[in-house]
């Protein structure tokens, strides 16, 4: 499968739920798919608008999960 490209976030440390939302809709990824994937993974605050950013890494690898119709292996925690 080819590499995944995500469009550049608002935010320096990663994206808010709503632009990782807006990347799921042209990729026709269902949210409870794609946060099933997304298991649990460390992330960032902006302490500012007091968001959740998630890193680029980890919705990449649960956008390929997604596509793939898999798990994440046992190698791809972090």
């Amino acid at each position: 499968m080819k590499k995944i490209t995500l469009p550049k976030s608002k935010h320096k440390y990663g994206y808010t739920r709503k632009e990782v939302l807006s990347i799921l809709r042209p990729l026709k990824i269902h949210h409870k798919r794609f946060w099933s994937a997304f298991g649990v993974n460390t992330c960032s605050l902006d302490p500012i608008a007091n968001e959740v950013l998630y890193y680029g890494c980890d919705i990449e690898l649960a956008i390929r999960c997604c596509l793939e119709n898999r798990d994440k292996t046992i190698y791809e925690w972090d």
